[in-house]
């Protein structure tokens, strides 16, 4: 069997070496191939000028609202395409068409790592009018009909069945390969690390709010948290009015040597705190996999896939707006690493992580599942 995988970033933050999207996109192909032929097509970023004009025309309802998708042949000899979810509008549905027309024999499977993409309700049924409406509702019209010329849709979130095509249960994989843990050096204080393309959905401000009230009424322990990754307005306002600039540094985008040098200092990783601002109650996160992978406890409200409920090493905030409690943050640091050594602690955290969700393994499904099409054809 030969086939393709097919990655097109939007934004030039998800294309590159540096992209934690694009890395995972290559550690997902290289999974692949140790069960199939299978050839990476990553296209190359659309860039706009942005003018007037050009930004009205991709809000109309039948243009591209990203990228104008052109069919050449480039998968006529397919058995299978291996899509990453695109900004799906009318252009990539001709697109797919156009595969199918050419090719009717090929297997489509769409991977969606988001489910649903819109939290709330629609956005035609707000109120108020946001400059993005008419892309969601580009693709809301969309979407539907691009399922329904996928085999099948790879989800990370468990359902049966997405918008009525059948599923290819998975879960986020990680390449461990591309990681070592680092020497592990707790000192006094208790760090905390977030990494991530910050948004308002992670609910870093539920850790800010809790650091402010702890501090407010009179706790003493020493804690640090770096919050990685693009620097919001709203929690640099928190943390200046907070004055919480010893306890809360925004560092902004880290990579290489200097990231890995604060999780050699991080005691615990945060994941998604507000994973109820985009109905999201189970975390697949990349996040949680990288933060294992330097054999990190977890912090998170929405509790990550593959651990079970009493693990061991994953603290679960409850699953809403509330500030989060310092005081119980400080006993599961104790109660983790209390006369215990923490490079040990990291090196079973890595070890049970890698036997869940090693991409290898994780990406196993969905090569099952190509293969056995290929023997009903048989």
């Amino acid at each position: 069997m030969k086939g393709y995988y097919l990655f097109a970033p939007v934004e030039p933050e998800c294309a590159g070496p540096e992209s934690g999207v694009e890395r995972k996109v290559r550690a997902q192909h290289k999974a692949l191939q140790q069960y199939l032929n299978c050839e990476l097509v990553i296209l190359p970023v659309v860039t706009y000028r942005n003018t007037f004009l050009e930004k009205l025309i991709r809000r109309l309802p039948y243009t591209a609202a990203w990228r104008k998708w052109r069919y050449q042949g480039e998968f006529n000899d397919a058995d299978f395409v291996y899509i990453r979810q695109v900004y799906h509008d009318q252009s990539f549905l001709r697109y797919v068409r156009a595969i199918r027309a050419h090719n009717p024999k090929v297997k489509l499977i769409y991977e969606v790592p988001t489910y649903p993409f819109e939290p709330g309700t629609p956005a035609g049924n707000k109120k108020k009018f946001r400059i993005r409406d008419p892309y969601t509702l580009k693709r809301s019209k969309s979407w539907g009909k691009i399922a329904a010329e996928m085999d099948r849709i790879a989800t990370f979130y468990g359902q049966d069945t997405i918008a009525g095509t059948p599923s290819i249960k998975m879960i986020n994989g990680f390449d461990f390969s591309k990681t070592s843990l680092p020497e592990r050096n707790l000192g006094d204080s208790i760090q905390l690390i977030s990494v991530a393309m910050t948004a308002y959905w992670h609910g870093y401000d539920r850790l800010i709010d809790g650091l402010y009230n702890y501090y407010n009424q009179g706790g003493t322990a020493d804690i640090v948290y770096h919050l990685v990754g693009p620097i919001l307005p709203e929690l640099q306002k928190m943390v200046e009015e907070y004055r919480l600039e010893e306890h809360v540094i925004l560092h902004g985008s880290m990579h290489g040597e200097a990231l890995r040098e604060l999780y050699s200092k991080a005691a615990i990783g945060i994941d998604v705190l507000g994973g109820h601002r985009k109905n999201y109650p189970i975390s697949s996160s990349l996040k949680s996999r990288e933060y294992c992978a330097y054999g990190l406890p977890i912090l998170t409200s929405s509790p990550v896939d593959f651990m079970p409920e009493d693990y061991p090493y994953q603290m679960v905030a409850p699953y809403d707006d509330s500030p989060i409690d310092i005081e119980q943050l400080i006993e599961f640091y104790r109660r983790v690493y209390f006369k215990r050594n923490p490079s040990e602690i990291a090196a079973e955290i890595r070890f049970f992580a890698i036997q869940q969700c090693d991409m290898v393994i994780t990406m196993k499904p969905v090569a099952d599942w190509i293969l056995s099409q290929a023997d009903l054809q048989d």
